[in-house]
């Protein structure tokens, strides 16, 4: 019987970058910048260890789960404190200094999570579309894009290439180099789609099922540490878009799927000695 393969998506955090990578290597094998992998039977996890902030916010906006490491209680760990509480996502804290932890994070949520290193592979959710990084001409075989697959796709499947919405064929898929002939939620995949060239792609950073509806508007919820603000970065299901505040509520400067139900909210011009960290998106 062929397997189908379906994922788990995990986000590694930790202020000093090669704790992050130790961690990582314990989980997976580095076989992409930043992606550590590892198959068990038809499950293939994927770790993610961004380091810029921006770079965690997205990553941890696409994953099923969280590590974070926590050695020093700093502005940086505190920033990723509020990355993972703003993710809403399951997570595994680890830290050397239990007492300090409670002291500066014992508010937040994932003071729950504190405990040893464990393996988390949490079923990643359907969301009727696939998550695109890269997009690039392959010679012989045409455009090809990586991302992760957030719905079941099969060869031959017509989606929707996003935010310039035109439709694109699947025209085959690999995983882990290997050819299939569908995935599940939460694979990491190469599309080779048909009829379309880069130049009309361009940008592209979903590739959506048709009949997925959009949303414009969210509600949030604050920080009570964070600055006030008017215009902020909304990372929600891997996806980038810049959000205005109008009351209690969130205009998205580009539509989202509506199936997308929480994001991570950054302020990058917060003020001096404020977190970065805003806030989260909610429906």
């Amino acid at each position: 019987m062929h397997v189908v393969f379906k994922g788990s998506i995990s986000a590694v955090l930790a202020g000093d970058p090669n704790e992050a990578k130790e961690l990582a290597e314990r989980l997976g094998k580095r076989t992409e910048n930043y992606i550590y992998y590892k198959r068990i039977g038809d499950l293939i996890r994927s770790v993610l260890v961004p380091e810029a902030l921006s770079d965690q916010a997205e990553a941890l906006s696409l994953s099923t789960a969280f590590y974070l490491k926590v050695s020093k209680f700093d502005a940086t760990t505190a920033e990723l404190a509020l990355l993972a509480e703003a993710s809403g996502l399951k997570g595994v804290v680890m830290t050397h200094d239990r007492e300090n932890f409670m002291r500066y994070f014992g508010d937040l949520g994932i003071s729950k999570m504190l405990s040893e290193p464990s393996e988390m592979d949490e079923a990643a959710k359907d969301l009727g579309y696939v998550y695109v990084d890269r997009a690039f001409n392959v010679k012989g075989v045409g455009t090809v894009v990586l991302g992760f697959a957030l719905t079941e796709v099969a060869v031959h499947d017509k989606l929707v290439a996003y935010p310039m919405m035109k439709e694109v064929e699947v025209k085959s898929i690999q995983v882990l180099d290997e050819d299939q002939e569908r995935v599940l939620p939460g694979t990491r995949i190469g599309f080779a789609l048909r009829n379309v060239k880069l130049e009309e792609i361009e940008g592209v950073s979903a590739l959506i099922k048709p009949g997925v509806k959009l949303r414009d508007r969210m509600s949030y919820t604050k920080f009570k540490w964070a600055s006030e603000a008017t215009s902020l970065h909304l990372f929600a299901g891997g996806l980038k878009v810049m959000v205005e505040v109008s009351g209690n509520e969130l205009k998205l400067g580009r539509p989202i799927p509506e199936t997308v139900v929480r994001g991570i909210l950054v302020n990058f011009n917060a003020r001096p000695k404020t977190p970065k960290v805003f806030g989260w998106a909610h429906s």
